[in-house]
């Protein structure tokens, strides 16, 4: 019988992972200002006025039970976009897959992701479909993403190791844990590091805030899927805690998006349906 172990190209096979040949491929296929828009969304749910969508939204509603009707509007009185989650440069598949799940698990409707270095590639077969829930959104590099959440309001809060405070941080505290993080504070965005190396040295210097993880044990990092579990769900569990005087629920004309794009994808042939309607599709 043939021996296979300690062969890497097996490994890389057998669990999915690039190898890296394939990641220098992937790399050479970047250009300059490649930006994507939203995946995964439906004709009609950006450029619709709210009452069209609304109008889509209760037709479609006859197409699918009322347990299913009812499931995805329990779901979206959870959502939020208070959080934003954030990842650089993530290179294993499994990883990206991992944070979309996560990210839709807690709550947490906005995903962007870098891919300045690497594309960002998560495996279906890991996903399972969570990502059909999210807005996930792709950019060329982090300046470029951190600007259009600053404009947005949000502000932005590395996980990494603490860093030195200085007299140039005016004086505030940076550090942070999940637990201790000043959320009340306004919207903030969560930025993942590359596997490897953690966090941009550009974003290390421009966060607004650090977020660091507390360990009692020898490890002294965690991988980037176990860390975006724990802060999501710690900071989403405080967003929503009803002591927080938090607004963090969706507007009503984005849940009005959100649900019509979710019911499209709830409905079998639905451009069809929604043709049969009257409706554009």
């Amino acid at each position: 019988m043939e021996n296979t172990e300690n062969k890497p190209t097996n490994y890389f096979r057998e669990n999915g992972l690039p190898t890296k040949q394939q990641l220098r491929d992937l790399n050479a296929s970047l250009q300059a200002g490649d930006v994507r828009p939203l995946l995964r969304a439906v004709p009609g749910e950006r450029s619709d006025p709210p009452e069209l969508l609304r109008r889509k939204v209760e037709y479609l509603r006859g197409f699918v039970l009322p347990e299913r009707y009812e499931s995805l509007t329990r779901r979206l009185d959870l959502r939020t976009r208070y959080v934003a989650m954030c990842l650089e440069d993530i290179y294993y598949p499994h990883n990206a897959s991992a944070v979309i799940r996560s990210s839709e698990a807690f709550g947490i409707q906005e995903l962007h992701a870098v891919e300045h270095t690497v594309r960002f590639a998560p495996n279906k077969h890991i996903v399972r479909g969570t990502d059909q829930w999210l807005d996930i959104r792709k950019w060329a590099d982090t300046p470029s993403l951190a600007a259009h959440l600053r404009g947005r309001g949000y502000r932005i809060v590395a996980t990494a190791p603490p860093r030195a405070e200085s007299p140039t941080d005016g004086g505030r505290r940076v550090n942070f844990t999940p637990s201790d993080f000043d959320v009340a504070a306004g919207p903030f965005a969560v930025f993942m590091g590359t596997e490897k190396s953690g966090i941009s040295e550009w974003l290390a210097a421009e966060a607004d805030a650090i977020v660091s993880i507390p360990m009692a044990g020898f490890a002294e990092s965690l991988n980037i899927s176990v860390s975006a579990a724990i802060v999501a769900q710690r900071l989403a569990e405080r967003v929503r805690d009803p002591e927080s005087g938090i607004a963090w629920q969706l507007s009503p004309d984005d849940r009005d998006r959100l649900l019509y794009r979710w019911l499209c994808r709830s409905v079998r042939d639905w451009r069809r349906i929604l043709e049969r309607g009257g409706f554009s599709a």
